[in-house]
């Protein structure tokens, strides 16, 4: 039996696979906070209603060749929005604010945190409940 299809932990794992992506939005602008005319991204806000209507689809990557990767098998993308038009904008037209961004990863990081922690005792309890302690 795959508990991952069971609605807490698949609930549980559409939340880390958002805030995955998310740390990887995060990380990106950070990454371009120099970059001109680079406006700051983030992912529409996770929605547990709307779980896997936000998904867009993805092409997976095709060797050609036996030796070539491939890849990561990363979750799906959710959707990107632009951050909100900001009133700071650097002389390079850089909209990045460091601060911001970094405040939001930690915010991520907490709540991917949180999710481990809800996995962790969903699983212990559902391993209790069969009588496997």
């Amino acid at each position: 039996m795959d508990i991952g299809k069971l609605g807490m932990f698949a609930n549980l794992k559409e939340k880390m696979d958002w805030l995955t992506q998310r740390q990887e939005v995060i990380a990106q602008n950070i990454a371009n906070s120099d970059t001109p005319n680079y406006r700051a991204n983030d992912l529409k806000e996770f929605d547990p209603k709307n779980i896997g209507r936000d998904r867009q689809f993805i092409l997976a990557m095709q060797a050609t060749t036996p030796g070539h990767s491939q890849g990561l098998n990363k979750p799906q993308n959710f959707k990107d929005e632009e951050v909100r038009k900001n009133y700071e904008v650097a002389p390079g037209k850089n909209a990045v604010i460091l601060e911001e961004q970094m405040v939001k990863m930690n915010e991520n990081q907490v709540d991917y945190q949180t999710m481990t922690r809800l996995y962790a005792k969903q699983k212990s309890m559902f391993i209790s409940a069969l009588g496997r302690i």
